[in-house]
């Protein structure tokens, strides 16, 4: 099955090299790589001419602006005509037999029409084995910061798949539209999964299938810019996409979770938290448009399977501190 990589970078001179050439080492050779730089100003251009000079496989496309993540990867669906389509980060790199296995997986299993795979950081800690819904409508990755003892082993279906490695099929995009460009960046994966959920697809997680991730390589881990467009489009994408009489449900969780999030960060310092939720409440009258037309086509509402608990465990891996984050992260894996 032929398959369209699809990799986005700004600035990203770092890594994108690395990240390429593991794309390029695939036992499984029925794949093309599409770049599209957002109008870096480091090397990445120089890098990316000399690696197409080299090899066919790889096309890239150069914006004449930052346009975003989810914007380019819209473009790269666009253009692109395989039914199977990988978005790489570009500070990502995917273990030889990753599509071997992904292409395995969506042979067996025509229900799946996303793929999540198990991805590590560079510490060799979980980053993502697929994401949970926990009580308040939160998302967020299964395992993450986790020591990895064989507890995401088993193929399972997810409440979705991190974009950091994910498989797609097209007919998905076909059927639930593209990536909101209103996201710029940062939840775009969590709404498009909620999404595909709502309109009756299955998300399945391909342990198998390996990545590592460099994690927030050209914003920061914890930065305000992550903060910001993370925690303000968490909102929209509860809103947008979660069915009324689960909504209702979870609202005073979903509340009570964002306070805890405004408290915890400006406690910090990081006045930033509350910005964002000022801004997605701005945001509102947009979203509930986007809603109703999303709701009315909607074949699947039984959410409540989806959620697992209240996430305690997981959400103290997420507000970890940057200080033990850099000390745990001193130590990395060899690929």
């Amino acid at each position: 099955m032929n398959t369209v990589f699809i990799v986005v970078n700004y600035n990203g001179e770092k890594y994108l090299e690395k990240c390429l050439n593991f794309i390029l080492s695939q036992n499984y050779k029925k794949f093309k790589i599409l770049v599209i730089d957002n109008n870096s100003t480091d090397k990445s251009k120089e890098i990316l001419k000399k690696m197409v000079d080299e090899n066919s496989k790889i096309d890239v496309l150069f914006n004449e602006e930052n346009v975003g993540f989810v914007k380019a990867v819209n473009l790269g669906v666009s253009v692109t005509t395989s039914p199977l389509i990988a978005l790489i980060n570009n500070d990502a790199f995917i273990r030889n037999d990753w599509l071997e296995n992904m292409i395995c997986e969506v042979k067996k299993d025509l229900r799946a029409g996303i793929f999540a795979s198990k991805i590590y950081l560079l510490n060799g800690l979980i980053n993502s084995a697929g994401h949970s819904i926990f009580k308040g409508l939160i998302v967020m990755d299964r395992g993450y910061f986790e020591r990895d003892s064989g507890q995401y082993d088993k193929p399972c279906y997810v409440a979705g798949a991190c974009a950091a490695a994910a498989l797609y099929r097209r007919r998905v995009f076909e059927d639930i539209g593209l990536f909101d460009e209103s996201y710029f960046m940062y939840n775009d994966d969590v709404d498009f999964s909620l999404r595909a959920i709502l309109y009756g697809w299955k998300i399945k997680f391909v342990p198998n299938a390996i990545a590592y991730h460099v994690h927030s390589a050209s914003t920061g881990v914890l930065s305000d810019f992550s903060l910001y467009h993370n925690n303000r489009n968490w909102v929209w994408s509860v809103l947008k996409n979660i069915p009324r009489r689960v909504l209702m449900k979870e609202f005073p969780f979903f509340i009570l979770r964002n306070l805890a999030f405004v408290c915890h960060f400006c406690l910090q310092g990081k006045w930033i938290a509350l910005k964002s939720k000022i801004d997605a409440v701005k945001g509102i009258r947009k979203i509930l448009k986007k809603r109703r037309e999303i709701q009315k086509n909607a074949r699947y509402d039984k959410f409540e399977e989806y959620i697992n608990g209240f996430g305690w465990r997981e959400l103290k891996n997420v507000w970890i501190s940057q200080r033990k984050r850099r000390n745990m992260g001193s130590n990395e894996v060899r690929i």
